[in-house]
């Protein structure tokens, strides 16, 4: 298994497991954290006391408009693309919603309203290349939460706004492994673990809660206990009226982000991750900004051109580090 071969390789190098915050184990708190996902989008779903029909107009499809009758804060975009091609549905992997709102594909549609369906060949992706660099780090938590099983706690903390140029995706946490300076082999067990997830074509899904179940599903991690606040904080700051906290989940993983976020991992092609640095912040003290790089599964490139890009990931991205004066994105 790729998880104990790992933490095989880190008991070879005489590593010892710690605790530094957590009062779970990664286990523990990834099964915690899904069960009150679970249970909210549950009672959520609960509240629809009767069924109420959209008018979804899916636009310049095969140079023509269709139109839908979808059932309000039911039905998302992938149902819309349900009814009308396969191709439709393995190749969009963000809505927008009025050509003003970039919507998730899984996120429910609460209002009558034109779609249109965002691909990775589009003409100007940039919305999509930035979902896609968000969708990345966000598996990279995954990652980084599953791979030592309970051999190390793993406190996550937050990944910086995707910026394609950087040259890498990021996911900045507290290993809590001291003095790990990890081999080339050690990142390849952590790259083939993503490439099992990602095999397994798991979507993105979104919820938005209230601060307290926040505050309670992230309550082993300090970090997000933190930034819960701040997030609301600049939520007000920014006239917005919904005083809700935005979580995905993909699989048994739950982090906070305001997204979007792709549709699925089947979306996701070859993807390596490239170094770990350590990094000194100025609210949470050193701590781990772990790389890597991607390209979407649509896309093809020579594995000549890709290793280029894997040398260029391995650099210290130079993004700006965690600090509370800033929400996680």
């Amino acid at each position: 298994m790729i998880r104990k071969s790992l933490a095989s390789i880190l008991t070879r190098n005489n590593f010892y497991s710690i605790r530094f915050s957590s009062t779970l184990s990664n286990n523990d708190a990834l099964r915690h954290r899904a069960r009150l996902f679970d249970e909210e989008k549950s009672r959520q779903l609960k509240e629809i006391e009767r069924i109420e029909k959209i008018q979804v107009t899916v636009e310049n499809l095969d140079s023509q408009n269709v139109k839908l009758i979808m059932n309000k804060g039911l039905s998302t975009p992938y149902n819309c693309a349900m009814h009308l091609s396969e191709t439709l549905c393995k190749r969009s992997a963000l809505a927008l919603v009025n050509d003003s709102t970039l919507w998730d594909m899984h996120q429910p549609l609460d209002t009558s309203c034109n779609l249109k369906f965002l691909h990775f060949k589009d003409e100007n992706p940039f919305h999509l290349n930035n979902a896609y660099w968000r969708s990345c780090s966000f598996l990279l938590g995954y990652i980084l939460e599953t791979a030592f099983k309970n051999e190390f706690v793993v406190d996550l903390c937050s990944f910086p706004p995707p910026d394609i140029k950087s040259g890498s995706f990021v996911y900045d946490a507290k290993l809590n492994i001291p003095d790990w300076k990890p081999s080339k082999e050690e990142l390849r067990c952590l790259s083939i673990l993503a490439s099992k997830l990602i095999s397994q074509n798991l979507k993105f899904e979104k919820l938005k809660i209230s601060v307290d179940l926040a505050q309670e599903m992230f309550k082993n991690n300090k970090f997000k206990l933190e930034q819960i606040p701040q997030i609301l904080s600049n939520q007000i700051a920014k006239s917005e009226q919904d005083k809700l906290i935005s979580v995905y989940k993909l699989g048994e993983f739950v982090d906070i982000s305001k997204g979007p976020m792709i549709s699925s991992t089947d979306m996701i092609g070859r993807f390596e991750i490239t170094n770990i640095f350590d990094i000194e912040t100025e609210n949470y003290g050193l701590i781990q900004r772990i790389q890597g790089v991607s390209i979407p599964s649509q896309l093809q490139l020579h594995y000549w051109t890709f290793n280029l890009l894997v040398e260029r990931a391995s650099k210290l991205n130079p993004g700006p580090k965690p600090r509370l004066a800033r929400a996680t994105n």
